[in-house]
Formats: structure tokens, C-alpha cells, sequence
């Protein structure tokens, strides 16, 4: 019986020597998005990583001045800078769409919401094709996240964050319920995890034995790529479930 492989990737926040040097574990061809606060440093981290695994593809994860995220409550002028950044490198990009970090923006930015959609909204319509978008997963949510600036209907690969350490049990269910119903599953790569903290610095672990089990899931339901958060966590051990599916 044909075995189908599946296309393994994964985030790198904090792009330090101890955690890039988790690629030389990688053995198959993989997909790195690498967190940085300019092209400059993003390009250096390239070299970094074609020197510690040739053959992976590097995408950039541009952390957005101020903001941390790319938001419809960042600063309009933040927002021009980094996208007219963005025109000068051929990359594929990750377009990370939150609410920003300093909770203030809320307010001192909210006269600049509207306008700020409009320009997020053109960046990612003329940039889809080089896009990886994440997104809130349940479906249900998709028109109240339009409106919040979160969510447009384009055709970028989406990336549904399913991190069920992370997850109550009632929304897992739900989320598998809703990950079912997606037509076009190749334009999606499915966000694993979570298996090393994050910018909130408490993110539960996920055990090797839930990694397999969402990994099945998401291979059994007619997805063929998934990125998991992040490289750093990576070990031998994680590596032994993830050579199953590659």
C-alpha cells in the first residue's frame, strides 16, 4: 500500500545557536520560520541555517516593531515600513495576525483600524502565494475574526493552530470536529504543538504520545502538512515519531 508522506515543519521564535542547532537532528527535507526583528538579521539566520541543514527552506517571521504581531491596532506607519521591507526579499513569509502584545494599542490605535485593515488586506492579497497565515481554528469563529482584522478570505495557505497541550478537552473535540468539515485541506498546514514555551513563557509540553496521536489525526482527515511550535523542544525522541510520517 502506498504510504503518503507527510511535509514536516516547523516555528523557531527565539532563533539562538542552542535551539537552530536542533536541525542537524533533521534528516528530511523540512521548512523553518524564523522569528526576526529585520531582514538584515533574518538573512544572517538563513546562512546560519543552510550551514547547519542544506536542505531546508527558509521562511521569515517578521517581528513587527511596537506590536510584536501584524495587527489592525499596530501602528500605521510600523505597518508601511515592514511591508515595503518585505517587496525587497523573495522568502515565503509568516503573516502572524494577533492582538498586540502591549494591550494599549488597543485603544491608542483604534481610530486606525479601518485604515490599517485595508493595508493588511492589500499586503496579503498581492504576497498570497508566499503566505503562511495562523488562525483561530473553529469555523464558526471565522466571520467574527473578519470583522476583528484577524481573518480575511484569501487564498493564502492557512495554518489552523491545533496545540492540544494547550487545549481544554471540550474545545479539542470541537476543533476536530471543524478541522473534518475543511474542503480544500491542501491549502492548509495544520499548527502542532505545543512541545517548547513561547512568548507567553507557560505553554504546557506535549508528550511524544499526543504528538503521534495529532499527527495521525491530522494524516488520517487528508492534511499532508503540518508545522509544529517550536524547533527548540526538538530531541531524538520527538525525532523517532516524526521519521514515522516523513
Amino acid at each position: 500500500m502506498f504510504k503518503r508522506c507527510m511535509q514536516i515543519q516547523f516555528y523557531e521564535e527565539y532563533p539562538t545557536k542552542k535551539n537552530l542547532i536542533k536541525l542537524k537532528l533533521i534528516k528530511f527535507p523540512t521548512k523553518i520560520f524564523i522569528a526576526s526583528k529585520s531582514i538584515t538579521q533574518f538573512k544572517d539566520l538563513e546562512k546560519q541555517i543552510k550551514r547547519l541543514n542544506p536542505n531546508t527552506e527558509v521562511a521569515y517571521w517578521p517581528i513587527v516593531k511596537n506590536s510584536y504581531y501584524i495587527s489592525p491596532f499596530a501602528n500605521t506607519k510600523d505597518l508601511m515600513e515592514l511591508f515595503k521591507e518585505l517587496d525587497s526579499i523573495k522568502n515565503p513569509l509568516l503573516r502572524d495576525i494577533e492582538i498586540p502584545l502591549k494591550k494599549s494599542m488597543l485603544l491608542t490605535n483604534l481610530f486606525s483600524f479601518f485604515k490599517n485593515k485595508k493595508v493588511i488586506k492589500k499586503f496579503l492579497e498581492k504576497n498570497k502565494k508566499r503566505l503562511t497565515v495562523p488562525m483561530q481554528i473553529s469555523i464558526g469563529s471565522f466571520k467574527f475574526m473578519r470583522l476583528l482584522g484577524f481573518h480575511y478570505n484569501i487564498s493564502y495557505e492557512k495554518n489552523p493552530m491545533f496545540y492540544t497541550s494547550m487545549l481544554p478537552k471540550t474545545i479539542i473535540n470541537q476543533t476536530i470536529k471543524d478541522l473534518k468539515k475543511i474542503k480544500n485541506k491542501d491549502n492548509y498546514a495544520i499548527g502542532l504543538g505545543t512541545i517548547a514555551t513561547g512568548i507567553l513563557g507557560n505553554e504546557p509540553i506535549l508528550s511524544l504520545e499526543n504528538l503521534e496521536k495529532d499527527i495521525e489525526f491530522v494524516k488520517r482527515v487528508g492534511f499532508n502538512k503540518f508545522i509544529i511550535f517550536r524547533l527548540g523542544g526538538l530531541n531524538k525522541e520527538y525525532i523517532e515519531v516524526l521519521n514515522k510520517f516523513e
